[in-house]
């Protein structure tokens, strides 16, 4: 594979100097973080983050959920920056795409052996009951799959708010 096919997409990185010190940007890293919660798909996928920061300056940001495969990973590094301020980079390792697929497929194997079941049982009327019931759960793990999308994408955009900050904002 070569090497421009390896490459994350922009929103899966961050890369910028904040005009913050080292030692702000590890102190805005560490304070306690409450996600939103206030939606169908947070409910279906409710979020706990986790912060590590080394000594060296990296950093490791992680967003769990229930029934993960692994937790949405974000891993950087923060370095003086040569003008003053902080040099901030790093990029989602881990995301929820192998989750969504994992699901998907548990999702297809159950309906097609419930499917069967029924229609052995109740011959047409057994497809008639789960064909609705199909539906329904495709659209709650829509939901929820696009929920750990947005997770997976607000992540850098997080990131970005807690420690981008120009030197005229710097008091």
């Amino acid at each position: 594979m070569d090497e421009k096919g390896k490459q994350k997409p922009a929103y899966y990185t961050v890369d910028f100097v904040t005009a913050l010190s080292k030692t702000e940007c590890v102190e805005r890293l560490e304070r306690q973080v409450i996600l939103a919660s206030n939606s169908v798909g947070a409910w279906l996928a409710p979020m706990m983050q986790r912060t590590t920061v080394q000594d060296s300056g990296q950093f490791l940001v992680e967003r769990g959920f229930p029934g993960a495969l692994h937790p949405i990973r974000l891993e950087g590094r923060l370095e003086d920056h040569a003008e003053g301020g902080t040099w901030v980079n790093g990029a989602i390792t881990h995301d929820t795409y192998n989750q969504v697929l994992v699901e998907g497929l548990i999702l297809f194997v159950l309906f097609f052996v419930m499917s069967a079941l029924l229609y052995l049982r109740l011959k047409t009327r057994g497809l008639v009951i789960t064909l609705p019931m199909l539906l329904a759960v495709l659209v709650l793990f829509s939901i929820r799959w696009r929920a750990l999308r947005a997770q997976t994408h607000d992540l850098t955009r997080w990131l970005r708010r807690r420690l981008y900050v120009t030197a005229g904002q710097v008091r």
